[in-house]
């Protein structure tokens, strides 16, 4: 005993480390990885915000210098033009490689050559060293006047206006930014490339490129995060992961209890009266089975039911409720007069030694007065084999109840050619009236189905008084539900009713 609980704690202790680690083990890597992603979309939206910027001040600069074109006769109007720009340092106009305005100085005469390196003008944008100052580099966009490459116009953004409004970082998630125009790095002190974290986008349409670097604090903030949101995640993870194993596990046990509950007995009957609707008196009753487990208390039929059927013994079960309604009544010191309805799975009706074991305990409940009923779903009667059985049953005695009607699929020619003794109406339907819903005509044309048929009416649910008056008035026969009694055990019903 020692060593096998040693095992099954052994079992367990590894059973909840796994519980623990296997979540966290996933849900780490997964939590890191989405904030590797969040921190490449905070530089990939930072960087597309500030090319934006950039191209924004060029296109703005380039409307400007073509406003200054049209007047490139008259230096003075340029200057005038250009004297409130804020974004120009100075906008020159050549000529000949020779410099013959300035938007700040006026008329120069100044050669270019050396600074164009012999290299004609073109279209474009560029970083200059102002005063052959890399501290002093800056953006120049340059604009061709004519065939040649010798006549142009070169607009000069402003250095602190490059700094302070363009490339000035607000964010707190960005270490710093890195431009390139046209091989030329800026700022000067600065190579195009990164040991940390960082982002290259480039303009598409001026042909720049941007290297966004994160801060590492950041970084820090966006892992410390990952790793403290991953544990209690993990931890919630592994508790759901607990209670589906914990549920699936109570219903394996469950489902190795079934059996055994019914070796030892654990299953009892509850019986609810069925009525007379005029009267109120006791014409039968449905019984009902119930478990009471040991450990776990009353399990729901709904539970132990679909469990039966998957463990291949709701045939047990049926057996076990006719032995047992039967031992209960023939102990019993009353005389009865009533019907017992039993609900049988369609299972049980296709193998002849089931109908048999019917036709026997009816016989016997016959003895002490009671007529046995068969309850049935609309789906058992679908079959040929399903409407020879009850043809069967019916010959030996057996009442045929149909149970839960127009809650199916059946069609009613199949109900014609099946002979039955009771059409169960459902309480879906009951429930339906003195309310205005869909269901509400339903509920009078089953009733009056059932007329037409010649049957008798059970309907089920009956928990309100306008209900039975309703139901009687209609020419239900027998009722069942709540309002009268709910499901008891046999001895209730013998001091209530008999």
């Amino acid at each position: 005993m020692k060593v096998s609980t040693s095992k099954e704690l052994t079992f367990a202790t590894k059973s909840l480390l796994a519980y623990l680690l296997i979540p966290l083990l996933i849900v780490t890597p997964v939590s890191l990885y989405l904030a590797k992603k969040g921190i490449e979309n905070t530089l990939k939206t930072a960087g597309a915000n500030y090319v934006d910027r950039i191209e924004d001040v060029i296109t703005e600069i380039q409307i400007d210098t073509s406003l200054a074109m049209n007047q490139l006769s008259s230096c003075e109007a340029i200057g005038e033009k250009l004297l409130f720009a804020s974004n120009l340092r100075e906008l020159i106009v050549v000529r000949d490689n020779i410099a013959v305005c300035s938007s700040k100085r006026g008329k120069l005469n100044a050669d270019i050559t050396p600074i164009l390196n012999g290299q004609p003008i073109t279209n474009g944008v560029f970083l200059y060293d102002l005063e052959d100052d890399p501290e002093k580099r800056t953006i120049v966009v340059a604009n061709s006047i004519q065939d040649g490459g010798k006549n142009g116009v070169f607009a000069v953004i402003d250095k602190s206006y490059l700094v302070d409004r363009i490339l000035h970082i607000e964010d707190d998630k960005i270490n710093h930014i890195t431009a390139k125009f046209n091989g030329k790095i800026y700022p000067s002190t600065r190579s195009f490339d990164s040991n940390y974290v960082y982002k290259i986008l480039t303009s598409r349409q001026y042909g720049f490129s941007l290297l966004i670097e994160v801060s590492p604090a950041y970084v820090n903030r966006s892992i410390l995060f990952a790793l403290s949101t991953s544990f209690p995640l993990s931890l919630l993870i592994s508790g759901i992961l607990f209670l589906v194993m914990r549920k699936l596990k109570q219903r394996e046990d469950l489902g190795a209890d079934l059996k055994n509950g019914l070796n030892r007995k654990e299953f009892f009957l509850a019986y609810q009266p069925i009525v007379h609707s005029q009267t109120h008196k006791l014409l039968g009753m449905e019984a009902l089975i119930r478990w009471q487990h040991p450990s776990l208390g009353l399990v729901r039929p709904d539970i132990f039911i679909s469990l039966a059927e998957r463990q291949q013994l709701i045939n047990d079960i049926t057996d076990y409720v006719l032995e047992f309604a039967y031992s209960e009544i023939s102990q019993s010191k009353n005389t009865f007069s009533t019907s017992l309805g039993i609900n049988v799975p369609p299972s049980y009706l296709h193998e002849q030694k089931h109908l048999q074991t019917l036709v026997n305990y009816a016989d016997k409940l016959k003895l002490l007065g009671v007529t046995l009923t068969v309850e049935i779903t609309e789906r058992q009667i679908l079959d040929e084999l399903g409407r020879k059985a009850l043809a069967f049953l019916r010959q030996h005695g057996i009442k045929i109840s149909i149970d839960d009607f127009g809650t199916g699929h059946t069609a009613l020619s199949v109900i014609q050619q099946t002979e039955f003794d009771y059409l169960k109406i459902d309480k879906c339907f009951v429930d339906t009236i003195g309310v205005e819903t869909v269901n509400s005509a339903v509920l009078n044309t089953i009733i009056e189905l059932g007329h037409r048929l010649d049957v008798q009416m059970v309907a089920e649910g009956v928990e309100e008084l306008h209900q039975a008056q309703y139901l009687a008035q209609m020419g239900v026969h027998k009722l069942q539900g709540y309002y009268f009694a709910k499901p008891c055990s046999l001895k209730e019903i013998e001091n209530s009713w008999l």
